[in-house]
C-alpha cells in the first residue's frame, strides 16, 4: 500500500536528520513512522526532532522494542 505524500515527506526528514532508516507501519486510516531516539546529550537534534514531529497528526516515544525509539502517525489523506 503507498503511503502519503505526508508521511513520505516526514519519513524523509527523519532518516535525514536521524541518519537512521525508519519504520514503517499502515495502520487503518492511518501511518505509524518509528525511529530510533537520538542521545539525550544531542540537544540540538531533539530540538529539531520535535519541530519535526510537530508536523504529525500524533507522535510520542516508547521503548517496546528495547530501545528508545520516537513515533509519529500521520492520517491517510482522503
Amino acid at each position: 500500500m503507498p503511503i502519503s505524500l505526508r508521511a513520505a515527506a516526514l519519513r524523509t526528514a527523519l532518516e535525514r536528520m536521524l541518519d537512521e532508516p525508519v519504520r514503517l507501519i499502515s495502520r487503518p486510516g492511518a501511518t505509524r513512522l518509528y525511529a530510533v531516539a537520538p542521545d539525550a546529550y544531542r540537544r540540538e537534534t531533539w530540538r529539531l526532532l520535535l519541530d519535526v514531529l510537530g508536523s504529525a497528526d500524533k507522535w510520542g516515544s516508547t521503548d517496546a522494542s528495547g530501545r528508545p525509539e520516537v513515533w509519529a502517525e500521520v492520517r491517510d489523506e482522503s
